[in-house]
């Protein structure tokens, strides 16, 4: 019961991180309907996580992203603002999720990314971007120069963004 509560206060974390200071629904979107999108959410991320208990490639992550960009517009594009989901927002999910699993130990590999998001884009002087409209090539952008730093420093890209995300 405690890992079971301890994940269900991360999901609602990762929701909260991806969606605040985003326009994720259409107008009117009930409440039911907005739970059921994020059950729904939850049940691909838990889908995805699996593919996590290995080392994955960025490759294989950028695949990943993709396909919960294209499932979750398939499945509710008549409730998303301009029926689609931003790779950013779609990339913070994803990347927040699985930080916060391996952080808790839910999973042992380190994620290949981080998450992206206004904190992370300064850190790396991109203060063009806006998160919460990236796509793709933005993503990956952002993801080459935070691997540079990340070199740098001698730290993975998730170890980078630990250590700098609350700078």
């Amino acid at each position: 019961m405690k890992e079971e509560f301890i994940k269900n206060e991360l999901f609602m974390l990762t929701i909260a991180g991806a969606f605040q200071r985003n326009h994720i629904y259409k107008d009117s979107i009930d409440n039911k309907t907005k739970a059921n999108f994020r059950n729904y959410i939850e049940s691909l991320l838990e889908q995805i996580k699996i593919k996590y208990a290995e080392t994955v490639s960025e490759k294989s992550h950028l695949a990943n992203l993709d396909k919960l960009k294209r499932d979750v517009e398939n499945q509710y594009r008549n409730i998303l603002f301009n029926s689609a989901i931003s790779f950013g927002t779609i990339q913070k999910l994803l990347n927040l999720y699985l930080k916060y699993m391996w952080t808790c130990g839910f999973i042992k590999e380190e994620p290949p990314h981080c998450p992206i998001d206004k904190n992370i884009l300064k850190k790396i002087k991109d203060h063009k971007t806006n998160w919460t409209k990236m796509d793709k090539i933005g993503y990956c952008k952002a993801i080459k120069k935070i691997k540079k730093k990340a070199f740098e420093e001698q730290l993975s890209i998730a170890g980078w963004e630990l250590k700098n995300f609350i700078k």
